[in-house]
């Protein structure tokens, strides 16, 4: 379920930009917050590769994870989500991944936008498809919403942050 760049090749986006694995300092004084230790257990010294099974085994917990990650890791691994969410292989957790996805970029925006706007143009692609292809995701809008709505809302946000640039 990869998505089509500018170019005509398939996920092309992905190789635009390739941060190395946060390093310890990355993670900061990780040790003061629960949330933050859990999370660098689980991700820290991983490719975002390596955490793809990670993610496939349970998007709703790692998002939240990323929810509670320092600026640095956060950013690394939220394109790795991003990959995980474009990848289409979910086993049950399509609809789950879809919205996590979605949800967790519009919460950074709104609360943390430090973290996530300098990753926001390599996001944008993904955001436009997850949205556009909400029955793909097996995600009905009854419980999840609408991906389009969510869309706009979060074009909406990145565009108050001053955003020169919308499209991907």
């Amino acid at each position: 379920m990869g998505i089509m760049s500018s170019t005509g090749k398939q996920d092309d986006f992905k190789a635009s930009r390739n941060p190395s694995v946060p390093t310890e300092k990355d993670w900061g004084n990780y040790q003061s917050d629960l949330d933050q230790e859990y999370a660098h257990r689980l991700f820290s010294g991983r490719t975002n590769a390596e955490m793809q099974p990670y993610f496939r085994r349970n998007p709703i917990e790692r998002t939240d994870e990323l929810r509670w990650m320092p600026e640095v890791p956060f950013r690394y691994y939220m394109l790795g989500f991003r990959d995980f969410a474009l990848a289409g292989d979910f086993e049950s957790w399509g609809a789950d991944a879809a919205s996590c996805f979605l949800g967790l970029i519009e919460e950074k925006l709104k609360d943390q936008p430090q973290y996530i706007t300098p990753v926001m143009p390599e996001l944008l692609a993904a955001i436009e498809h997850v949205a556009r292809n909400q029955a793909t995701y097996d995600a009905d809008e009854a419980i999840y919403g609408s991906f389009l709505e969510a869309e706009k809302r979060i074009r909406a946000l990145y565009e108050d942050l001053g955003s020169s640039s919308l499209t991907p």
